[in-house]
This record gives C-alpha cells, sequence and structure tokens, in this order.
C-alpha cells in the first residue's frame, strides 16, 4: 500500500465533515448576523463602495440575496449555463436584483430563512450529493451548498462591508468556530475545481495545508489537486508532503480569495520555494 493510499484509509472529503444539525446551525447564525448588520445601515451607507469591485454596500446585498433567494423560489440562482465565466454570471446577476429596493432585499432574506434551514436541515443522502451545477466554478454536493451561503455572507458581511477593508464602522463578536469551519470547508472543498490549470500544474508533490485556531482542520493537496484529504491531525496531513502551510481560519479566507495578501499571515515549513510557487498561482471563491 503506498503511503497516499495508507493515508487516505484515515482521511476523509472536505464536503463531508460536518453534520446537517452543525451546518444549519452555522447557517442560521450566518443569516441572522447579515439581516442585522444591513438592516441597520443608512441610505448614505448602502450606497458607500463596498470593498469588492464595482459593488456599493446595496449591491452586496443584492448578492447575498441570490444565494438563499432561490431556495424560496423568491428570486431565480443564476443560471451558470449562459456562457459567462462563474463569477462574471454572478455579478451580472448581482446588478438585475440590485435594482430592488434595500427592504424588499431585506425582506426576502427574511421570508427565504425558513426555507433555507429545512432544506439543509432535513437532507437525506441521496440528496445531500445531488450535484449542483455552478458553471465554471465545478459542480458541487447540495449539502456543500450550505457551507457556500455561509462563507459568501459571513465573507463579503465582515471583509467587504465592514472596516477595516469595507466603509462601514461596526463591531461584531469574534466569529464562532462552527461558521469559520464551514467558510473554510466550502474554500477547501473548491480547490479542485476552482484553482487555475496553471495552479494544478504546479502542484507536483503533496502540500499540507494546516488552519489553526477557532473552526481549525489539517489537509493535504495531492498533486494536481487530484484529490484534497482532510486529515485528524497535522503529521497524517503532512506525511509525504514536500511543504506545510499553516495559517489562521481567518487568514486563509483572506488570502485564499484573494482579498489580502498572504505574507505575513502564513508560515511555511519543508520546501519553502516551492511553497510559495505553488500559491502564488492559488485562489478559491
Amino acid at each position: 500500500m503506498s503511503s497516499d493510499t495508507a493515508s487516505s484509509a484515515a482521511a476523509t472529503s472536505s464536503d463531508t465533515t460536518a453534520s446537517a444539525d452543525t451546518r444549519t446551525a452555522a447557517l442560521e447564525r450566518t443569516l441572522a448576523e447579515t439581516l442585522d448588520v444591513f438592516g441597520g445601515l443608512t441610505a448614505d451607507e448602502l450606497s458607500t463602495p463596498s470593498a469588492c469591485d464595482g459593488w456599493t454596500v446595496h449591491t452586496t446585498l443584492a448578492h447575498l440575496t441570490i444565494s438563499v433567494a432561490g431556495f424560496a423560489g423568491l428570486i431565480p440562482i443564476t443560471p451558470y449555463d449562459q456562457g459567462l465565466e462563474f463569477e462574471a454570471a454572478v455579478d451580472a446577476h448581482t446588478h438585475q436584483v440590485a435594482a430592488r429596493r434595500t427592504e424588499e432585499l431585506l425582506d426576502i432574506i427574511r421570508s427565504s430563512v425558513p426555507a433555507v434551514l429545512a432544506t439543509f436541515g432535513r437532507l437525506t443522502d441521496e440528496l445531500a450529493t445531488m450535484p449542483v451545477n455552478m458553471g465554471t466554478a465545478g459542480s458541487y454536493p447540495l449539502a456543500s451548498i450550505a457551507d457556500a451561503i455561509v462563507f459568501d455572507h459571513t465573507c463579503h458581511t465582515r471583509w467587504d462591508i465592514l472596516t477595516p477593508r469595507g466603509p462601514i464602522q461596526r463591531t461584531l463578536p469574534d466569529l464562532d468556530g462552527d461558521r469559520l469551519a464551514a467558510a473554510n470547508r466550502w474554500l477547501i472543498g473548491g480547490i479542485r475545481q476552482m484553482t487555475t490549470e496553471q495552479f494544478r500544474e504546479l502542484l507536483t508533490d503533496p502540500l499540507a495545508l494546516v488552519l489553526t485556531g477557532a473552526g481549525g482542520a489539517a489537509f493535504r493537496l495531492l498533486p494536481h489537486a487530484t484529490s484534497v484529504e482532510n486529515h485528524d491531525d497535522v503529521p497524517a496531513a503532512q506525511n509525504g508532503a514536500r511543504a506545510t502551510v499553516h495559517t489562521s481560519t481567518t487568514d486563509f479566507i483572506l488570502w485564499g480569495t484573494g482579498r489580502e495578501p498572504r505574507h505575513n499571515r502564513i508560515e511555511i515549513t519543508g520546501d519553502t520555494a516551492y511553497a510559495n510557487t505553488v500559491l502564488d498561482a492559488f485562489r478559491v471563491y
């Protein structure tokens, strides 16, 4: 048995490591935070440019509305088969929905919450693994979309709307481990499909990724991103790895999505040059 195969026996796919209860609890807290933050903004604040290029705070709310309203049938889910790159398709749909008033968008989110929580709270095994097409971003099991919503709402609200990156001054409690784990589960789950061909070509040897702090986990990226293993402990993730990247769960969201430079947010052991070369081409969303 090869070392890769042996370690795989103790590893699990990064999108299957949370129970339905854990996922829906994180989702419920996330949507409550979205409604709380955006519901307390003035018209001037809503019209302010956010940290997302080309989006105001109101536009960002429109984007977040789409991700949940589709489950309640209140707004069509972005049609990813329209021939556009995923993020371009999302941007176009977001600007369409942004024509609606803020109060309407908040009402749509509020009305969608019960349907969203019910959907992810009672998924059968068959439904949980049902593929969801996201165009050029790939295809993902339905259960993982709960994590995608947590990531999307948390990341945009906390790091594109609120200071220091965004324009709105508001202090929120620290993120709990369940939400950080969910957001990072989504990003890690996207490595096989969201990353560029250049990244996959550069990833010639296993690379360990250790997320520290609340919601932390350890992963091993296999050559050419053919698989990402979720390990119970750091030594298992490092087994056979050419380098190990240590970063906090919060920092990974910031540099992994390209929002902030990774330098001073990571520590590398092993082949530093190799890890940096690979990470130069890394981005997930």
